[in-house]
């Protein structure tokens, strides 16, 4: 669950995103579109045993790549 700084929690298995809806704030009223103004810092991969944990670091500046989730 998210600790509401700002943190997005995607869980696997059944594709769980956990996030604080009063920072990440629907856009246009669309409820599949979230937008915040935080920048990503810092990513980390935990728990499942085919991918070895990872953590980034701490970015010096903010992540302006992608990050792609394919659920089939």
């Amino acid at each position: 669950m998210s600790d509401g700084s700002g943190e997005i929690i995607i869980k696997g298995g059944s594709c769980e995103l956990y996030f604080d809806h009063n920072i990440f704030e629907p856009v246009d009223g669309d409820p599949k579109r979230h937008k915040g103004t935080l920048n990503i810092k810092q990513i980390t991969i935990s728990g499942d045993q085919e991918f070895e944990d990872h953590d980034t670091g701490e970015h010096s500046d903010k992540f302006t790549g992608t990050i792609k989730i394919i659920c089939r």
